[in-house]
């Protein structure tokens, strides 16, 4: 497992400098670099293929090399890097052979963000949302605050946001144990199961690395977590910061009541520390964004935000691209694009979608990573219960090498066997997934296309079809 210690010491930043990142076509690594440039940094990267954030970086006088190369790093006086890029990736060997600063994102972010007062929003689920719903509520009551998410963000179409207040919100990803280096934070954590089994080897080593972040909050300052996952609340007892819990048991400081599906939402009226609060109309499905909103409630409350005020603001969040995003209609169906690649995310999805829709499920999933395919396929074959049509594209390598061992085909026959009476299946290719649906999806159908990868393309291109 990749560790990162504390934030290099020797890192001196000034507009003017040089920096570049390897990988720079991340959502994460593309806010960075887009920050560091409106800052007045001399910003150049690289990435393996073109992408949306590629061509946003490149239309803002960014300059990216598409391919991984030594002398792409240039006279760079810090690189960049993320635990996706390999040891071996040559720009990365290149760049240490020269001893210029060579930093993890969680370092620079770290850097950047140290006069702020932070909050850092971790855990398997949510995190995205939950930063943005934080950053909407500090942005709507006046608090300009800076903002990275790790998605675009639609209310202000971007993954960043760069403020003039006191206050900073961002991810803290636990995908390997670089999280550690955001020490002296508040922080927000969403939920804590089986993931990224790749770096940590199993799931005790990861709820340590969970335990250890929680343990480095700042305790003048606040940790709102899901008071009703068992894993969590174990953790939380490591923190020396004013705990706030949240969900929908009456018990806990923040939860909800009311909860109803809406045309635009959902709406639901929220119980802050006992007091009834104004009824919040949110303009997103299912119950875990109900738990999201109330995360982002917890954040404020112990920020000190007025929260009748910031309840309110909730009914401005608009969403995140590719969380239950609606592409359009096509011959009479709808069409969602949703970025869930963790069995409990479908799960969740998927039962948003039965609960706020009464009509037929298609549902085409891509798994991501071989690795969380292995670890988790028994997880994965029963979170499709709610879908009544399903197919399974290959696995979406991403930063692993393809494996014959494990792939979409065997997810698809395990959901074939727990599912003989329904239609299932195995669909190699993008261009198989858009034929498929084209010939499946009938007039009042929801449609919806489930994973981490480019199955995006597939709903995108059945929609720009019609």
């Amino acid at each position: 497992m990749t560790e990162a210690g504390p934030p290099t010491s020797h890192l001196e930043l000034r507009p003017g400098q040089h920096v570049h990142f390897i990988g720079i076509g991340g959502v994460s690594m593309s806010g960075l670099a887009l920050a560091l440039h409106e800052k007045g940094f001399c910003v150049t990267g690289s990435d393996k293929r073109e992408s949306q954030h590629v061509k946003q970086l490149q239309n803002s006088g960014i300059g990216v090399t598409l391919g991984q190369a030594a002398e792409n790093i240039g006279d760079a006086q810090v690189i960049v890097y993320t635990t996706a890029i390999s040891e071996d990736d040559p720009e990365l060997v290149a760049a240490r052979a020269t001893g210029r600063p060579v930093v993890h994102r969680a370092e620079l972010i770290s850097y950047l963000l140290d006069q702020e007062r932070r909050i850092a929003v971790t855990g398997t689920h949510g995190k995205t949302t939950v930063t943005a719903m934080i950053g909407t509520i500090f942005v709507e009551l006046g608090y300009d605050p800076t903002v990275f998410v790790g998605g675009h963000w639609l209310d202000i179409d971007s993954n960043f946001r760069l403020g003039n207040g006191d206050w900073a919100i961002f991810e803290a990803c636990e995908s390997d144990s670089s999280f550690w280096v955001y020490a002296g934070c508040s922080q927000v954590l969403t939920s804590i199961e089986p993931d990224h089994l790749d770096s940590y080897g199993n799931f005790a080593e990861l709820r340590r690395s969970f335990a250890q972040f929680v343990s480095l909050a700042d305790p003048q300052g606040f940790i709102a977590y899901y008071g009703e996952s068992a894993t969590v609340v174990e953790a939380v007892a490591n923190s020396s910061a004013e705990p706030i819990s949240y969900g929908l048991s009456p018990e806990l400081d923040i939860t909800a009541t009311d909860i109803t599906a809406t045309a635009q939402g959902t709406e639901f009226t929220p119980i802050v520390f006992g007091e009834a609060l104004a009824p919040v109309g949110l303009r997103m499905v299912g119950r875990h964004n109900i738990l999201n909103a109330l995360a982002a409630l917890g954040a404020a409350c112990g920020a000190g935000l007025p929260v009748n005020q910031a309840a309110g603001a909730l009914g401005q969040f608009t969403g995140i691209k590719r969380r239950f995003e609606c592409l359009g209609q096509v011959n009479g169906y709808r069409i969602i694009d949703d970025y869930a690649h963790h069995p409990t995310e479908i799960q969740a999805t998927l039962q948003a979608a039965r609960e706020h829709f009464a009509t037929r499920i298609v549902a085409v999933f891509q798994p991501h990573l071989y690795s969380r395919t292995e670890y988790l396929m028994d997880e994965f074959v029963e979170s499709f219960d709610e879908a009544d049509i399903i197919a399974i594209a290959q696995t979406y390598a991403a930063r692993e090498q393809p494996r014959e061992d494990v792939s979409g085909q065997q997810l698809c026959e395990r959901i074939r066997s727990r599912h003989p009476d329904r239609q299932v299946a195995y669909l190699p290719a993008l261009d198989d997934v858009v034929e498929f649906l084209k010939q499946q999806a009938t007039s009042g159908d929801l449609v919806i296309t489930i994973g981490a990868g480019d199955i995006h393309r597939a709903a995108e291109q059945l929609v720009s079809s019609a």
